[in-house]
């Protein structure tokens, strides 16, 4: 009677354990599927909707729940099977029927018992197996699957504060459940269920990493989901090879009267996972440390009995502390209660403030004295994820991340060719939040920088097509500037976008990269053509001046020269009306002084002999080579000084 009472209860327990283990497969199976939709799916709308790697891998701790559940309920459906075989057994023995014809225990027709001990015996290791291939085929496809992006490319959730409340959804639901499998456990029927609770414990520390993973992204640091995603990836592949090393150690391990854990089970997340498993290594590693059992003592009890106490309170009160916001000096902020904004039209300024707990209240800041800056017609961010700014810029060269490029007017005499061109430029604008309009800029647009950078690209476009490009490489620059500013100004104000414009330069104005050679060898003609024209403008300016002052001299020199010889013919021909009538008058007196005027005018350095004409039979002798006076230079000094 007791045995049969022990075989019923053993037969409704493996009928619980069946349905536990099929209600665990579908929860899995739900959660897997939602993950697949929301964070890995490429052909659904929301494919890629996390945006979050880590949030995709939650798929593989939900894969191995949904594996294991499917193996508990077959061997829950044949252990009922098995028990209620046995059952029939008793039943038998008890009425003693056909006894005499054959034995019980070798009826052909009690064959359940026979496939339960064979499945106990060979079932764990194929779920082991099957555990590791799928585990291995998930973790290849994630790998293809990062591996095919271009490099520095991440994934970016949709909204990061939706991405964070569904992974705080699936860590509710898979630490209830979990908790729950593993609570089960304890009996040992439903041994086979503690497996599937640890994986959805593992489930639950993958959706806490891609929570708070989710909290950095709303801060716009997408650096620790990839740090996390790393390591649950690591984590996965060490959790395969140790399913391969139990697979393989199972075999030569030695048996022993305890209930043996399916080899399937991994030991790693049994740490972890098992009721008491963690308390009780530290218990035994402070034993074996001290020398005496120290998790007998009244204060280890204590701190065990208290430890999941005081985590919830920590929690608790760590959660409450959200309640406090502070806006920061320069600072102004809306505070927000279920998602509506309190104060639209009065800003809170710098202080404390108090607030519902998160996520139900928070408070936003902006800073209205910052200046913030965007870059139109280039991006510095390089495809590596590297923030670019180059000190000198060089044609034919890409020097940001992308360049725009800009259709420009392109003065030219060429009918055979369009009267546009290329341009490719680099445009910072800095601007500020304007206090009066913080609403408009906050609320009303979802990113009013990435909106601000919109406008300032398509009015770009617009006025680099009305201008010359040669202007906008030379000294037009300036009022391009002043132009982009005041236009883009207007724009803003007429979007009501609540951003006021600083300044907007321009860095540099040059061809794209690949007619920048064409263009150069263009501009190198008009180059040579300029100094041609410089050079015969200097050419004409040298010249010019020089003919026009010998010009000048000519003239000069030859009205001189007509007023000299014109005076002088004039003087003579009043010298020799003179000189003639004062030979009318005194014929030989006028003879003699001409004569005497040559001989003291004319021929006054020549020596002269005077000879009387009255001696006209006298002879002379002149010696020429003798001089009538000796200068000093002719003087004997030797001859004076005896």
């Amino acid at each position: 009677m007791e045995n049969n009472k022990r075989l019923r209860e053993y037969y409704e327990k493996s009928g619980t354990l069946m349905k536990l283990s099929i209600i665990g497969g579908v929860l899995s199976l739900i959660g897997m599927v939602v993950v697949i939709v929301l964070g890995i799916s490429t052909w659904s709308k929301y494919g890629a909707w996390a945006g979050s790697d880590i949030f995709a891998l939650i798929v593989v701790p939900f894969a191995v729940a949904t594996l294991y559940s499917i193996a508990a309920a077959i061997y829950g459906n044949m252990a009922k099977s098995a028990y209620m075989e046995e059952e029939e057994k008793a039943n038998l023995e008890k009425r003693k029927e056909n006894i005499s014809a054959f034995n019980v225990n070798e009826d052909v027709r009690f064959t359940a018992g026979r496939a339960f001990r064979n499945f106990k015996k060979y079932g764990p290791y194929v779920i082991a197996a099957l555990g590791m291939i799928l585990i291995a085929a998930i973790l290849f496809s994630f790998s293809r699957m990062w591996g095919g992006r271009q490099t520095g490319v991440t994934p970016i959730p949709v909204d990061a504060m939706y991405t964070v409340v569904v992974s705080l959804v699936f860590m509710l639901f898979s630490l209830l459940f979990g908790a729950f499998f593993i609570g089960q456990s304890k009996e040992p029927v439903y041994r086979w269920l503690r497996p599937v609770g640890a994986w959805m414990i593992a489930a639950f520390v993958v959706a806490a990493l891609a929570m708070i993973g989710g909290l950095y992204y709303y801060y716009k640091i997408p650096q620790p989901n990839q740090i996390f995603t790393r390591i649950v990836y690591i984590s996965y592949i060490v959790l395969g090879c140790e399913l391969a090393f139990n697979f393989i150690s199972e075999f030569y391990r030695p048996r022993s009267l305890e209930m043996p854990r399916p080899v399937f089970e991994s030991r790693i997340l049994a740490l972890f996972t098992e009721p008491g498993g963690v308390a009780r290594n530290i218990a035994n590693m402070l034993d074996y440390q001290f020398g005496f059992k120290v998790s007998g003592t009244w204060v280890y009890g204590f701190l065990e009995r208290a430890l999941f106490p005081l985590l919830i309170a920590w929690f608790v009160i760590i959660w409450l502390f959200t309640c406090i916001a502070e806006v920061g000096p320069n600072q102004v902020g809306f505070r927000m209660r279920f998602g509506e904004v309190t104060n639209k039209t009065q800003p809170l300024t710098s202080g404390i403030y108090f607030k519902l707990p998160y996520p139900f209240g928070k408070i936003l800041t902006y800073s209205t004295d910052e200046i913030h800056q965007i870059f139109i017609g280039a991006s510095m961010i390089t495809e590596d994820g590297k923030q670019t700014r180059p000190d000198t810029v060089v044609w034919g060269k890409v020097h940001y991340g992308s360049e725009v490029k800009y259709l420009v007017a392109s003065p030219t005499d060429d009918k055979s060719s369009a009267p546009v061109s290329q341009l490719t430029s680099s445009i910072p604008v800095q601007y500020r939040i304007k206090l009066d309009q913080l609403y408009d800029f906050a609320f009303r647009n979802e990113d009013a920088a990435a909106f601000l950078k919109d406008i300032g690209e398509q009015v770009a476009a617009k006025y680099f097509a009305s201008v010359s490009i040669f202007d906008i490489m030379s000294g037009g620059r300036t009022q391009a500037a002043r132009d982009l500013h005041k236009m883009i100004q207007n724009e803003a104000d007429r979007l009501e976008l609540g951003i006021e414009i600083v300044r907007v330069n321009i860095h540099d104005a040059h061809p794209p990269e690949g007619i920048a050679p064409e263009f150069q060898k263009v501009l190198s003609a008009m180059e040579e053509k300029e100094t041609e024209i410089y050079k015969a403008k200097a050419y004409a300016n040298r010249v010019l001046p020089e003919s026009l002052s010998e010009q000048a001299r000519l003239i000069s020199e030859a009205t001189s020269y007509a007023f000299y010889t014109k005076t002088v013919a004039q003087a003579e021909s009043a010298r020799f009306e003179r000189q003639l009538g004062a030979y009318r008058i005194l014929p030989q007196y006028f003879m003699l002084r001409s004569y005497l005027e040559m001989l003291e005018q004319n021929i006054q350095d020549v020596r002269k002999y005077i000879l009387s004409s009255s001696l006209e039979y006298e002879v002379y002798e002149f010696n020429f080579e003798r001089k009538s006076q000796l200068d000093l230079i002719d003087t004997d000094l030797d001859q004076l000084m005896r």
